[in-house]
């Protein structure tokens, strides 16, 4: 927003102009318009001028509704495939149609199904995005940086570079730092309670920081027990459980900080808590009677130290669930990841449907390279043109920089266009291919991994596994991940489909009794198939043999197959 002279920046005003050459191709008349700023927001949700126009379509008389959404790109309105499933199904009650300015192919069946490709692909581009950001910041912090809003105590400050630019480091806070430092030698003393020694410091004025939606106030009983037992008041930063030395000034010394653990140790803590035991699973597995996490807890027999999964709901007395020993939920979660296989079948009629989208999308692809390189020949000669202005008797030398300047920005705009427009989709199609080789055999890779294996691929499949355990421990259901969901479940719908056409019973063989297809698959709180639009239902119908014409996923003739790289 902050990168030119318009206060709106490069990006919206851009977007303006494609929306309004979009809307004269549709011969319609804009009616309104909605702006949403500096919003990265993943969902919906959290998007108010998204929500405001909602409710503009929702409280419009039905005979003045728009026919049309139009957005620059997919990406701009939706982050994730299930919001955009949501939102365009609500639309459809009001004839509303969401209307790319990059890619439009109608509204057709085929048409629905590389949209719910390219929302899949956002949000695979968008979550790898924040991968990437996640590992920066990583990285940063490894470094010795401080990621975020500064500690209490200390500021968020921006230091000039010697050439050029500047660095965003962490400062002393003049006003908090020393009041910090006060409190770690008044409590080391042993001889002033947290209460005494907070009392002392918002007699000295110590409070919060204020932040646009909240206000300065003094600090609570467990925030400074909290900052007594922070190792970053010592120098360290942490990051997922690695500690590391730090950039920033420390506020105690390192004898100091000890025998404030020492007191805090004497008496209880000071309401503090540390974690003590991990297991690759915690955060996945649930109660299948209660709702209710499970976590990891000791034990003590005759054999020693064990370690089970204990309800929380059991903790507050309201679950009846046994403890589960750890090797038993292992076991559980083994045999469970024979419920979420792939067929062979239904993976290469998966494979071959992507392609044959892709090769349609690809010749789109094509005519907007054409453009795009046709504008690059357009900006290389304007730019001749202003060149040979220069050293001319009179020439305004700051207009033609500002003009050259303009010309280099949307070239390189334009660059990055073209070196963008196959990179999504190929990253969608590795995605999906990943994802259908994945599910050949998840329960052999399982069972070969070690714990670092178990741990990923089960996040990737699964989001959560509910236990149960009445003679012996098992999954009763789970909830997948949305990126595998669709597949899964769009196979279920597919066989249930086959199994219930008297002309394709050839579906119905001995196979599916070898592999376990016959066995129920347990899906949370599953609703009928017509009540929401998901993944699963495009997929089916994709696969499916209604009569769709593939001429319409191809797109022009003459255009020669291409191949992908695997």
């Amino acid at each position: 927003m902050h990168t030119d002279y318009n206060p709106e920046g490069i990006s919206i005003p851009a977007q303006r102009e494609a929306g309004a050459r979009k809307a004269a191709d549709l011969r319609a008349m804009v009616v309104d318009e909605f702006i949403e700023p500096g919003r990265t927001a993943t969902s919906i949700d959290k998007r108010p001028v998204f929500q405001e126009m909602m409710a503009a379509i929702r409280a419009t008389p039905r005979d003045a509704l728009p026919d049309f959404i139009i957005v620059y790109h997919f990406n701009r309105i939706f982050r994730n495939s299930i919001d955009a499933a949501i939102t365009k199904k609500e639309l459809a009650k009001y004839g509303v149609r969401v209307v790319s300015t990059i890619l439009d192919m109608g509204e057709t069946p085929e048409s629905a199904m590389v949209e719910s490709i390219i929302h899949a692909v956002d949000q695979y581009q968008s979550q790898a995005s924040g991968a990437d950001i996640r590992y920066k910041m990583g990285q940063k912090v490894k470094n010795g940086g401080t990621v975020g809003q500064a500690t209490l105590g200390y500021l968020n400050v921006r230091e000039p570079k010697p050439e050029g630019g500047e660095i965003r480091t962490i400062a002393v806070d003049p006003e908090r730092g020393p009041l910090i430092t006060q409190a770690f030698e008044l409590f080391g003393t042993g001889q002033h309670s947290g209460q005494q020694v907070l009392d002392r410091l918002i007699t000295a004025g110590l409070t919060t920081r204020a932040t646009r939606k909240r206000s300065a106030k003094p600090l609570s009983l467990s925030k400074l027990y909290d900052i007594l037992s922070d190792r970053y008041y010592l120098g360290f930063v942490e990051h997922e459980g690695a500690e590391y030395p730090g950039r920033h000034t420390p506020l105690v010394t390192p004898e100091l900080f000890e025998r404030v653990q020492r007191v805090l140790v004497l008496r209880g803590g000071g309401g503090t808590r540390k974690r003590q035991h991990d297991h690759w699973a915690k955060g996945l597995l649930w109660c299948g009677r209660c709702d209710k996490r499970l976590i990891v807890a000791p034990g003590r027999g005759n054999g020693g130290t064990y370690f089970y999964f204990l309800c929380r709901g059991r903790q507050a007395r309201g679950c009846d669930l046994p403890y589960l020993k750890v090797q038993e939920v292992l076991k559980a979660v083994e045999q469970h990841y024979a419920t979420v296989r792939l067929s062979e079948d239904f993976r290469a009629k998966v494979r071959a449907q992507l392609d044959d989208t892709l090769l349609s999308e690809l010749g789109n692809i094509q005519a907007l390279k054409k453009r795009l390189k046709a504008r690059l020949g357009e900006l290389d000669a304007k730019e001749e043109q202003y060149l040979d202005l220069v050293g001319e008797p009179g020439w305004p030398k700051a207009k033609i920089q500002k003009k050259l300047a303009g010309l280099a920005a949307e070239r390189a705009e334009i660059e990055g266009q073209l070196a963008d427009t196959t990179t999504k989709l190929d990253t969608g199609r590795q995605f999906f291919l990943t994802a259908l080789e994945l599910l050949k055999d998840p329960q052999a890779f399982f069972m070969k991994g070690g714990a670092g294996i178990k741990k990923a691929l089960t996040k990737v499949i699964f989001a959560k596994l509910y236990l149960d355990a009445r003679e012996l421990v098992t999954v009763s259901e789970h909830e997948l991940t949305p990126g595998i969901s669709g597949l899964v479940e769009a196979e279920q719908q597919r066989r249930t489909e086959y199994r219930r056409s008297d002309t394709l019973s050839g579906w119905e063989d001995d196979s599916w009794d070898e592999e376990g297809w016959k066995d129920s698959r347990p899906f949370r709180k599953e609703g009928p198939a017509l009540d929401r639009l998901t993944e699963a239902d495009l997929l089916t119908w994709s696969l499916g043999d209604h009569g769709s014409s593939r001429a319409a996923l191809v797109g022009d003739t003459g255009i020669e197959p291409v191949t992908f790289p695997v």
